[in-house]
């Protein structure tokens, strides 16, 4: 029925390249500027196909973020192989992971359409499932752990 037309369009996946400029952890929303509507060489299928026209490139867009929860609906700061940065599921684990993002080259965003959008208008047209960094796992984890005992 309508229901599983629904939930199939949902998960329309899109890959973008986009470099992140900040996160506001009070609105659950990252800020990044798009640099590419479609992801350029490895990786490029699983994080989706190329963007609708709403996604501009060279402009600055908000996407909503889920920091917590299970793998499967919260948002994922991974590297190009191997694991997630966050593991923990927690709040404070999103914030470390998304601090180890490098700011000044664009990395892969794998977004959806965000269905709180069609309730509330201020809310970002699209969510942010999955973050990939274009580093190898132990470079990822290098920064991670540089962060962590900044920390601590």
């Amino acid at each position: 029925g309508p229901a599983t037309q629904a939930s199939a369009k949902k998960s329309k996946r899109y890959g973008i390249e986009a470099t992140l400029i900040s996160y506001d952890k009070e609105r659950q929303v990252v800020r990044a500027k798009v640099m590419s509507n479609k992801v350029r060489g490895f990786g490029g299928s699983n994080a989706g196909g190329r963007a609708p026209k709403d996604v501009q490139v060279r402009k600055e867009m908000d996407f909503a973020v889920k920091p917590d929860g299970s793998v499967l609906t919260r948002t994922v700061i991974k590297a190009v192989s191997g694991a997630g940065l966050d593991n923990s599921g927690t709040q404070e684990g999103f914030e470390r992971a998304i601090g180890a993002v490098p700011r000044d080259k664009p990395v892969v965003f794998s977004i959806e359409r965000n269905a709180a959008a069609k309730s509330d208008p201020s809310a970002p047209a699209f969510r942010l499932k999955t973050l990939i960094i274009r580093l190898s796992e132990e470079e990822l984890l290098r920064r991670f752990e540089e962060m962590t005992e900044e920390v601590n």
